[in-house]
């Protein structure tokens, strides 16, 4: 199997090859236009950054997978074993 680049290097990749900050830049200068007393859109304009982040910490390490699996089976089990609950009507039908 090959290998390819590494995540940050194509992520550097994607971020340069959509103009993201060009995007961004026009986007806003157009809302400037139509708000011109807004100042958040004055702000955002000085402070343009790519502010999607890669979560740090992964969801689903193979230990939490692993625990995770295993309360649901005897979560299962726990369930299957007890008796069901009766309504209202059968507790009435029982207790005659």
């Amino acid at each position: 199997m090959a290998k390819g680049k590494s995540s940050s290097q194509s992520n550097k990749d994607h971020y340069k090859s959509y103009n993201y900050d060009l995007n961004r830049t026009k986007r806003l200068q157009k809302l400037a236009k139509e708000q011109p007393s807004n100042e958040q859109i004055q702000a955002a304009l000085k402070n343009i950054h790519y502010r999607r982040k890669v979560p740090k910490l992964r969801a689903w390490t193979p230990k939490k997978r692993e625990l995770a699996q295993m309360e649901r089976i005897t979560r299962s089990q726990l369930i299957s074993t007890q008796k069901p609950k009766l309504g209202w009507y059968e507790q009435a039908v029982k207790n005659g």
